[in-house]
């Protein structure tokens, strides 16, 4: 039996997760308040974005500390906006541009 090499299998992964529409969510908890970012892919419709609050208030909010109030989603900041087509990230060590 052949075994893939594990770029390969990274390749197919990045193969496969390129059809699948995927959400990303970002938590962080610095700061003053929790914010919790949500990016979607591009066309991704209103009602769409709305059935991803089970997953913001059960797996998320109420995971996050401190909070206005332990009932809602008050006392976090939820951002929501459409992924970036292309996203540069820079070393702020070195001030290079990597990738």
């Amino acid at each position: 039996m052949l075994l893939a090499s594990p770029n390969t299998n990274d390749q197919r992964l990045e193969e496969v997760m390129d059809k699948i529409r995927t959400a990303e969510l970002r938590v962080s908890k610095e700061g003053p308040r929790p914010v919790i970012d949500v990016a979607v892919p591009h066309g991704t419709t209103l009602a769409e974005t709305f059935r991803l609050h089970d997953i913001i208030s059960k797996e998320l909010t109420s995971k996050l500390s401190p909070r206005g109030c332990e009932a809602c989603n008050s006392g976090v900041d939820i951002y929501i906006h459409e992924m970036f087509e292309e996203v540069i990230r820079v070393d702020l060590n070195n001030m290079r541009i990597l990738g």
